[in-house]
């Protein structure tokens, strides 16, 4: 994993989680398109899945999508307080 950053964040997703939709379009409306990396972990290559699962699981014991990271933090699920939170820093 590269080290995302609050001015950069990494969010793993699934492309037909709406959950994953709502965080993109968070991330897009307060950060600015591009200003992040989005992973369809659904999309990606059967052994690409395999190690972006085994790379998630060693961060939270129960992966669950949307995942975002920024500056060692991990935002698991869809949460707006926690977003403005850790974007506002």
């Amino acid at each position: 994993m590269n080290n995302p950053t609050r001015q950069h964040p990494l969010m793993y997703g699934l492309s037909t989680c709406g959950w994953c939709r709502k965080a993109r379009i968070w991330l897009e409306e307060n950060l600015g398109e591009g200003h992040f990396d989005l992973i369809y972990v659904d999309m990606v290559d059967p052994v690409e899945k395999d190690r972006l699962m085994d790379e998630l699981g060693k961060l939270t014991p129960r992966p669950a999508f949307p995942m975002i990271l920024a500056d060692n933090e991990l935002i698991v699920g869809y949460d707006v307080e926690r977003l403005r939170r850790v974007f506002s820093k």
